[in-house]
């Protein structure tokens, strides 16, 4: 399902259910149609933002471990 946050403007595609029960409750958030690529925007690279999908928190914490440089 796909939601839009009325403050930012992001459209943001949810999977997982917990959260989409939230954001349907929340008035912060709009269940919208999946957006459909603008021909004004296909020649704009997509910034990380737009192309994350929500996971769940530990889900999160665990690719941030990933990412972070170790040092020795």
């Amino acid at each position: 399902m796909w939601f839009l946050n009325q403050e930012t403007g992001c459209t943001w595609e949810v999977t997982d259910q917990e959260l989409v029960l939230r954001l349907q409750a929340s008035r912060h958030y709009e269940q919208v149609e999946e957006p459909q690529p603008d021909e004004t925007e296909q020649g704009v690279a997509q910034t990380k933002a737009q192309v994350v999908k929500n996971m769940k928190r530990t889900e999160k914490a665990q690719v941030k471990e990933e990412q972070e440089p170790v040092h020795e």
